[in-house]
């Protein structure tokens, strides 16, 4: 089902699995192709980049040509489908969010960020229906993200959102 006006943040591991087959993928795809407005931070689009590496350079589980394949889809989903939106975390009120939640989480800074920009910056003004939906194959963070009451898919153990 479509909903031009819910929008959609791809975490890590979700823009991971738009390119390479694992746990999950099948359905993010199927959903992505189905839906529009999807986004995700600088920060997830980097941290992509070196899952990628990573899996090519050193665990040797990516071709040079699948690497390369999957690099040029992720920037083509930037020219098409994907936009980069985050919050600004040289403003000390926003660092000390995303502080914050590193604290009461146990994540990493660039997941806090994730969680402070659903709550804080551009998909914050979207409710009921239209509320952001982050999509997660981080368990960790999943949870994290629920106990703030966002809307999340847990794309490894969850239909996808209706």
């Amino acid at each position: 089902m479509i909903y031009p006006s819910r929008t959609h943040l791809l975490d890590t591991s979700a823009l991971i699995k738009l390119v390479i087959n694992e746990v999950g993928s099948q359905e993010l795809k199927t959903y992505f192709s189905q839906n529009s407005t999807f986004w995700t931070t600088s920060i997830c689009f980097g941290e992509a980049l070196g899952v990628l590496k990573t899996k090519y350079l050193y665990r040797k589980e990516l071709s040079e040509k699948k690497y390369l394949n999957s690099i040029e889809i992720l920037v083509s989903y930037l020219n098409q489908k994907i936009s980069i939106q985050e919050v600004n975390i040289s403003d000390l009120q926003i660092f000390s969010q995303v502080e914050d939640a590193v604290k009461k989480h146990t994540l990493d800074f660039a997941d806090a960020i994730q969680l402070v920009t659903l709550r804080v910056g551009y998909p914050s003004v979207f409710e009921g229906e239209s509320k952001t939906v982050f999509i997660t194959g981080d368990k960790k963070l999943a949870e994290a993200a629920k106990t703030e009451k966002l809307r999340v898919w847990y794309i490894i153990k969850e239909p996808c959102p209706i």
